[in-house]
Order: C-alpha cells, then structure tokens, then sequence
C-alpha cells in the first residue's frame, strides 16, 4: 500500500459528495427562479402592454367630439405619437361618418381583426419588424356606433424586459457561484474537525498523546468518545500483558542463561554433536521467546504506549543504575532538550537499560548517550572509558548469549546478546566500535518506518 491510509485510490470524498449535492441544489434552485423570473416577467409585460392599448382605446373615444355636422375626431386631442410615420403607435376608427386613420400608418394598412374569433387582444405583425398588440372594441358616441382599432408596437418594451430579465438571470448566477464558493469554504471548514481528529489519532500513534481531545461538533463526540474508551482499553490490556511477559521474561532469563553455562561446560564440548544440538535448541527456544514477545507487544513503538523523552528519562534510568551497581560515574548524553522519540518508552528503557548496565561493569569513570536523528533512521549509542573491545573476533563473541569476555565482572553474559535479539527483531542494526571516550562504543540504528508504523515528516519527531 502507497502513500497515507486515509488517502487510498477512488475513496469517496465527503467534502466532495456535500460539494455536488449542493450545488445540484442550488442548480436546480436557480433554474427555478430564472424560469419563474420569465414567467413573471412575460406576464407583467403582458398586463402593462394591455393596459397602454387599453388606455389608448380609450383616450381616442374620447377625442371623437359632436360638431354641427356630425361626429368629427378632433386631431388635437390625439397623442403626437399618432402623427409621426411609423411611429409604432395607430389607430383605425371606422364610425357612420366615415373612417378615420392615424398619420402614423403612412401607407401601411392596419388589418382589423375579427374580434370575436380572435379575442380582444391580438398580436399582428407590423411594418418595419414592429410587433403590434391590437385591440378592437364597438362604443357608440352620441348616439353613433364606432368600432376603435388600436395597435402599439410592444417591441421595445420586450427588449427592455428581456435586458432586466438577462441582467437578473446574470446576477443570479453571480449570486448563486459566490454561495457555492462560500459553502465549500464552509464545508471545508466545518471539516477541519475531522481533519484535527485524523491529526490526533497519528499523534496517538506515533506516540506523542494518549487520547483524543472530546471537544468538537456534537455528531462527532459520541465517536471521539468511544476511540478514547477504546485507546484505554487498549492500553491497560497492553500494560497487562506486558507485565505478564516481563515477569515471564525475568522467569526464563536465568533457567536459559543456566543452560547456556552448562553447555559450555568442556566435557559437553568434547562431544561436538551433542553441544551443537544443545545450543541450536536453546537458541531456537530463545528466538521463540523473543518472537513472541515483540509479536505481543506489537514491536517498538506500537503507537499506543507513552513516548520516550531523554531529557525526562534519562536520569532516573542512570539514578537506578548507580544505585544497582553502587558506583558514581560521570554519565553525559546528548540529545534536543525537546526531543521525543516515536518508540514505547518501556522498549527504549530496557534497550538503553542494557546497554548502560554493560557500560557501568565496565568504564572507569564515564559514559556518554547519545540519541539523534542520522540518515533517516534514530541512532542510540552508549561510549564508555573502559578497556574497550579492539579485536572484531571479540565483538561479535560478546554478542553470543553467555559469553563474557572477563569472569572476574559480575554478569552472566546477556545483556549485549539481548540487545541484540531486540534490534534484530525491530530491523536495526547493532555495531560495536571504539568509541571517542577510548572504550567500547555500542551504537543502534533503528528505522523510522516500520510495518505498523507510520510517521511523516515535518511532524517533530522524525529525522529529516
């Protein structure tokens, strides 16, 4: 598997799901009101073009007045609009006297429609590309029936509506991507609440904190809860059986240390095959127990336990051992003040506990720790003043379980084989050189990623 867990190939995208959901809502909500805008507005049109024909109807009753000869139409009662050629404003009015047109009409015949198959309103075609609205209604005026036709161009007043109208629609738009934009801003952070539970659980994992923060929305408490019960459960099963297999542990250590004296005794040696035999068993058993113990333990740094701080660990580790071995020696080390190893704290205490223990049997009066990061991986190394351990052959006996270099130290050879056994099974590396206090230089290199383990840079705790 590539990359982080939380970024697997083709995973739904929460944000994205929300993102689409919205804006087919607000879509389909802006097409809604754009079409309703239309409608609304096609009809208000309507409503204001009848009324200006109707209105226009009207005023032209009232300028047919009585004279002494007869009805006659009083042209300075007509709008001027009547008077301009092609105006988009005409009339027709057809009465006993005879049949009154607008100057407007020029040469162009105003077909009157048939009112009552077409109904009272109707729309005509008109000179020069004018979309007319026409109205035909009967009065009688002094006594002498008239039939009014009026037309008005409704042209403009289309184009006008439909510019409102594509300004709206514009607007909208606008309104509707700016509510879009700032809703997935929103989403996003809104989310940052998983995002801070995401960069909490890698916290918990790596080390750096025990349980998860319960602050937050209210849906995700109940689930920040139930992790928290679940991480403590976790650890108190983990403290047990860790418990369970150090006991187990300090039970075998001396049986198998025993058995590894008795097969070196020189009459075993003398049968080669059985010695062989015995000390192949004994190390199978060995790397079984070990086995088991790191597959339990879920190896170093299993993400659950408390980290390892030097500057806080440390001392009370080089205080236990001067009081173990009743000798003050001038302990150093050098790591950050701040620095936190990403491993279980009880791992690098009994690998560092090791390694110390074999440095107080045999410095003269210092010892240095050291602990930083070094190409890409953790390194942790113990120098001591001692006599040190110059021929390669030497230093990889001391690493056979039960082999001491000097009887008169007290000790039954375990502690570097041990160390060794851990790193081996954590994939480090264990070298032993001289070191720059004149002595034995124990250095450890263990990886920063392991299966089951997963840091990123930049996060504090990982070497660059």
């Amino acid at each position: 598997m590539k990359g982080r867990l939380w970024r697997t190939a083709g995973a739904p995208s929460l944000r994205r799901q929300l993102a689409v959901v919205t804006a087919l809502v607000l879509l389909a909500l802006g097409a809604a009101t754009t079409a309703g805008a239309w409608l609304l507005v096609t009809e208000f049109q309507s409503r204001i073009a009848e009324r200006s024909i109707r209105d226009a109807v009207e005023r032209l009753v009232a300028a047919v007045s009585l004279g002494a000869e007869g009805i006659y139409l009083d042209t300075t009662r007509v709008d001027a609009a009547y008077k301009r050629p092609l105006s988009g404003e005409y009339f027709v009015i057809d009465s006993s006297a005879g049949r009154w047109r607008s100057r407007s009409l020029w040469d162009w015949e105003l077909a009157v429609p048939e009112s009552s198959q077409r109904g009272p309103v109707v729309e005509l075609a008109g000179p020069a590309d004018q979309q007319l609205l026409v109205l035909t209604r009967k009065f009688r005026r002094f006594g002498q029936p008239l039939a009014i036709t009026a037309a008005t161009d409704i042209a403009p007043l289309r184009t006008e509506f439909r510019r409102l109208l594509l300004i709206f629609t514009l607007a909208w738009a606008v309104a509707l991507s700016l509510a879009l934009v700032a809703l997935y801003l929103w989403m996003g952070h809104s989310l940052q609440s998983l995002a801070r539970v995401r960069r909490q659980v890698a916290a918990i994992q790596k080390g750096e904190r025990q349980a998860l923060d319960e602050q937050g929305p209210l849906e995700l408490l109940p689930m920040i809860s139930q992790i928290n019960h679940l991480l403590e459960e976790i650890r108190l099963a983990l403290l047990r059986s860790r418990k369970a297999l150090g006991n187990l542990g300090h039970a075998l250590k001396t049986p198998l240390a025993v058995l590894y004296t008795l097969v070196e005794r020189e009459d075993i040696r003398r049968q080669p095959e059985l010695y062989h035999a015995l000390r192949e068993q004994l190390h199978q058993i060995d790397k079984r127990i070990l086995r088991e113990l790191g597959q339990i333990q879920g190896g170093i740094g299993g993400g659950v336990g408390e980290p390892f701080v030097p500057a806080r660990d440390l001392p009370g580790l080089v205080g236990a051992l001067e009081q173990a071995h009743g000798r003050h020696l001038a302990v150093s080390w050098h790591a950050a003040e701040d620095l936190r190893l990403p491993f279980d704290r009880a791992d690098i205490l009994e690998l560092l506990g090791n390694l110390l223990d074999n440095a107080y049997k045999w410095a003269r009066g210092r010892v240095a720790v050291t602990i930083r990061a070094e190409g890409g991986s953790w390194l942790l190394a113990v120098a001591d003043d001692g006599p040190g351990i110059p021929d390669a052959d030497l230093r990889a006996k001391v690493l056979r379980r039960g082999q001491r270099l000097d009887e008169t130290v007290a000790g039954q050879g375990l502690g570097l084989a041990i160390v060794g056994d851990m790193v081996d099974a954590w994939g480090g590396d264990l070298v032993l050189a001289s070191g720059p206090l004149g002595g034995l230089e124990v250095r450890v290199t263990l990886p920063v990623r392991r299966p089951g383990f997963t840091a990123s840079a930049g996060d504090g705790m990982v070497p660059p």
